[in-house]
């Protein structure tokens, strides 16, 4: 991965971490973080499709909500592989859900 001067190097290091671990957990993926709004941060559609092929399909086909592709391709222009973009993802969701309260 180049160091990327649109990635804060916090981020770019975080990334480098978990691309390093054998087998990173639920947490890790939780504690992976931008550090602020970055280049990639408020990249729609038009400029993501860039990063949309053959390995990237996988996202599109692993969600189905527009949030969460969009934010996993985020992840793959940073330079996350494409696994650890879905897994990083999932990871938010599922906080994010908990974090929602339960209006039932």
């Amino acid at each position: 991965m180049s160091t990327d001067q649109r990635i804060h190097p916090e981020c770019v290091l975080a990334m480098r971490r978990l691309m390093q671990m054998p087998n990173p957990k639920f947490q890790d993926f939780v504690d992976l973080r931008t550090y602020g709004t970055d280049y990639y941060s408020g990249l729609g559609w038009e400029e993501l499709q860039q990063y949309i092929n053959e390995k990237t399909i996988t996202i599109v086909e692993q969600f189905e909500e527009e949030a969460n592709i969009l934010s996993a391709l985020r992840w793959v222009a940073r330079g996350l592989p494409v696994m650890l973009a879905i897994r990083k993802v999932k990871a938010d969701h599922a906080m994010y859900r908990y974090k929602k309260p339960n209006r039932e």
